[in-house]
């Protein structure tokens, strides 16, 4: 046996130690296959965790949860501050490749739709705030203080919240 033997399979010369201890080269025994897939394994992984922390849990975490907490406060003015500000946070926001607002455009590419037109929900959010600005000025002990806010609150548990407010399309 000296320093090379040669591959069960396709007969080539067997130099490194792993390839000798199996008796395949690298080819034969689809090693390479397997680093490949690691490899994109491991950038799709990279990509994924890069995505989340830099947008999917910002856009969540401003955006999202403070509509979430807006619709389960008792005051209409806490309300009236977090739909506040989910908007200037949806204002402030570009596009991830767009670098458009997050106020305008659609989510799709071809199916256009209201379902998923940023232009809708920016318009929701904006009209909700009008209704809360206008509940606010009636007696908190009313029955139509009472109905508003329960209105408004079905309102903003209703909105679609889409992922898609990241990526988007004019």
């Amino acid at each position: 046996m000296g320093d090379y033997e040669k591959c069960k399979k396709c007969g080539t010369d067997l130099v490194l130690n792993g390839e000798i201890r199996s008796k395949l080269c690298i080819d034969c025994s689809g090693r390479k296959w397997l680093v490949v897939i690691v490899v994109l394994s491991t950038i799709m992984i990279a990509f994924g965790i890069t995505y989340f922390l830099s947008w999917g849990y910002p856009i969540n975490r401003d955006v999202w949860d403070v509509l979430d907490r807006a619709q389960i406060t008792a005051e209409s003015e806490d309300m009236f501050n977090l739909v506040d500000k989910a908007i200037v946070e949806l204002e402030v926001r570009k596009g991830l490749f767009s670098g458009k607002p997050q106020t305008e455009g659609h989510c799709a590419w071809i199916f256009k739709k209201p379902s998923n037109s940023l232009d809708a929900q920016y318009l929701a959010l904006k009209n909700i705030r009008t209704r809360l600005k206008r509940t606010n000025t009636f007696s908190k002990s009313s029955v139509e203080y009472q109905s508003a806010i329960d209105d408004i609150r079905g309102t903003i548990r209703e909105l679609p919240y889409l992922d898609c407010w990241i990526w988007h399309f004019k």
